[in-house]
């Protein structure tokens, strides 16, 4: 994944932000091998959909980010609804353009579909039904990942912790459907002999993220948390992207290695 990630971080003209995260990721080569070692083993064989439910309601956890974007944005509307100072409103506009655009797709806004829905679509055709959707299948690390993600841009006092967070989320994002788009037809075609259109059917939630989707997401997050900062008169580097992208990694990797504890062969459900 690291090696998906890095020639897109390589090409953004901040340079302040681009050495803050290809340092940062840079140094996360142990989670990364957590979390793509766990989709190896996903997809290496047939599991019982009892397991499968707690991949893919756990995972679900850590990639169902719209809402939470909204909910950022909708703060950021709050400075003005409350007449708190801002110096530049139309940069804070600006601000606020930019993160809509990385939930378009997910809200159905651009193609009309919801994303929650092809996920649905996805996780049910693996696990045979839609049980994966029971609470019960959440492991504890995926639980805590959400929340902690989720205090960082809902609750957090300082506004740029969560668009940065965002940035670190969106990047990240791209390198993961990347990487496993390739494993999970691999998987279907293996297990199910299933190929071509109707894989891409099942894969759609994985394929419509991968290309420019997640890029642009990224590049939108970059420039609102710039056009944020201009219009609040903030400088942007007296913020530390190490304590946000060790925090986002290691959460990251503990929510897919309970996964990947589960997984195993003599692994046994409560």
């Amino acid at each position: 994944m690291k090696s998906i990630i890095t020639p897109v971080l390589e090409d953004i003209s901040n340079t302040y932000l681009k050495d803050q995260l290809l340092r940062n990721f840079g140094n996360a080569e142990d989670d990364f091998r957590t979390i793509e070692d766990t989709f190896r083993l996903l997809t290496s064989s047939a599991h019982d959909p009892e397991k499968l439910n707690v991949f893919f309601h756990s995972w679900s956890m850590t990639n169902n980010s719209a809402m939470t974007v909204a909910g950022l944005s909708n703060r950021l509307t709050m400075l003005v609804h409350k007449n708190r100072p801002v110096q530049d409103e139309a940069l804070l506009l600006r601000s606020i353009t930019s993160l809509n655009r990385i939930v378009d797709e997910d809200l159905g806004v651009v193609g009309g579909v919801l994303h929650k829905d092809i996920y649905y679509k996805m996780a049910t055709h693996f696990c045979k039904g839609d049980e994966w959707m029971q609470m019960r299948y959440l492991t504890p690390e995926a639980r805590e990942f959400k929340s902690w993600k989720d205090r960082n841009s809902l609750k957090e006092m300082d506004l740029v912790t969560g668009l940065l967070t965002t940035v670190v989320h969106e990047i990240y994002t791209h390198g993961e459907v990347e990487y496993i788009l390739p494993l999970f037809e691999q998987w279907l075609e293996t297990q199910e002999g299933i190929t071509g259109r109707d894989a891409q059917v099942i894969l759609a939630w994985i394929i419509v993220h991968t290309g420019p989707t997640e890029k642009n997401h990224f590049y939108h997050a970059i420039h609102a948390v710039e056009q944020y900062t201009q219009s609040m008169g903030i400088r942007l580097e007296d913020y530390d992207l190490q304590e946000i992208i060790r925090n986002y990694m290691q959460r990251k990797a503990a929510t897919m290695a309970s996964i990947a504890a589960v997984l195993q062969p003599n692994y046994e459900l409560n």
